[in-house]
């Protein structure tokens, strides 16, 4: 009998002929709003991952900033890091003017030390001289081979007067993160031209590449060395990250004010579906289900509809982006970074898109079930009218 009763009860919201209408809409929206829900988390996080992969990758997971430096804590400290199979880069950076015949160029220039680790993006460049971001080779209207003079205005020579120290080097490679604040200013060398340059064998950072910031934070920690700082790429990229943050947070009120929308249409849905089912309910009434089991079968089909449909709606979305990222569609212009749309989504997304709809929808429908329960009405004196 059970069965029976959500088997006709479901065929009338579908099926019927005088099904009703706002109901069907309202289920419809709880499902296309989990799909929005799970497609939208699904690109921006493929978005927003595309561009912080793209920095990290070349500016690194976090760095360790010497405020002067000292040769007992670096030893002690790289003891320490190869120990626990870190993969960093000890470099001096050093704010630069780059001179390619009259055109100059300010840069950040990193002297780079591979004797422990090549980052990725390095591997497949030619690191025998200089490599300069694309868009500052661009400024300093440079080419393969071109001669650079690496000026820096921080270190001086006295002849007569105090004159900026220069060296004098050649481009070998190119590198696009596709980024401007890194393609617009950054260049790569060896450590060693720079401590010639400086005339000092010193660093003033350790680079992280791919490394779990929680456990080298609790090992700088434990270690308590002076004159060290540990940065990571998220407290360096602060404004960056707060303006992502708001990004997420203002994609999921617009979403979260949507599934609320589609709550009062509930609400609306169910209270005209009680009105119309009255007498079905009677009958089921006559055939010997009692009233307490009646409402408790309604009460499980509400709630069973905003349960199918909010988890087939995000089904329905990880199948989309799925087909999305496999597909990899060339839909952007040329000027844009990302011609394809990225696809990133973990269970944490998946679960948030279910359960936010969900939740609205269970709210609304208990509500609306209650006030269909307290009414007091007599199924024999609904038949008897009827007839």
């Amino acid at each position: 009998m059970s069965l029976s009763f959500l088997k006709y009860f479901f065929s009338y919201i579908f099926k019927s002929k005088t099904r009703q209408k706002l109901l069907f809409l309202a289920i419809i929206g709880l499902m296309i709003s989990s799909f929005s829900l799970t497609v939208i988390q699904g690109v921006m996080g493929g978005l927003q991952g595309g561009l912080i992969g793209r920095s990290k990758n070349v500016i690194g997971d976090a760095t360790i900033n010497f405020s002067s430096y000292d040769q007992k804590v670096y030893t002690q400290l790289k003891e320490v890091l190869l120990k626990h199979q870190f993969n960093f880069v000890p470099e001096y950076e050093i704010e630069v003017m780059l001179k390619n015949g009259n055109y100059i160029s300010p840069a950040i220039l990193h002297g780079m030390d591979f004797s422990y680790f090549t980052p990725e993006f390095i591997l497949k460049k030619d690191f025998s001289e200089l490599i300069v971001a694309g868009d500052l080779g661009r400024d300093l209207r440079s080419f393969f081979g071109s001669q650079i003079v690496v000026t820096s205005p921080a270190h001086t020579n006295l002849v007569f007067a105090e004159f900026p120290r220069q060296g004098l080097t050649k481009i070998s490679d190119f590198y696009n993160s596709d980024l401007p604040e890194i393609d617009k200013i950054h260049a790569w060398i060896r450590l060693s031209f720079i401590q010639n340059l400086i005339r000092k064998r010193v660093i003033n950072k350790i680079r992280f590449y791919n490394a779990n910031i929680p456990k080298l934070s609790r090992l700088i920690s434990n270690l308590d060395l002076q004159n060290i700082r540990l940065e990571t790429w998220e407290q360096k990229n602060s404004t960056l990250v707060w303006a992502l943050n708001l990004e997420t947070r203002v994609m999921m009120f617009l979403f979260v004010g949507m599934s609320f929308l589609i709550g009062i249409c509930i609400v609306s849905g169910f209270l005209i579906f009680y009105n119309k089912v009255r007498v079905d309910l009677s009958t089921f009434w006559i055939l010997g289900l009692s009233r307490k089991e009646m409402f408790r079968l309604i009460y499980i089909l509400g709630q069973a509809l905003s349960l199918f449909f909010c988890f087939f709606g995000v089904a329905l979305g990880v199948v989309f982006l799925l087909l999305l990222d496999t597909n990899q569609i060339v839909v952007m212009p040329e000027q844009f970074v990302e011609r394809n749309i990225p696809v990133h989504f973990e269970t944490q997304a998946l679960i948030f898109s279910f359960f936010i709809p969900y939740l609205f929808a269970t709210f609304f429908t208990h509500i609306t079930f209650k006030l269909f329960k307290n009414e007091n009405y007599s199924f024999l004196a609904l038949i008897k009218r009827v007839s």
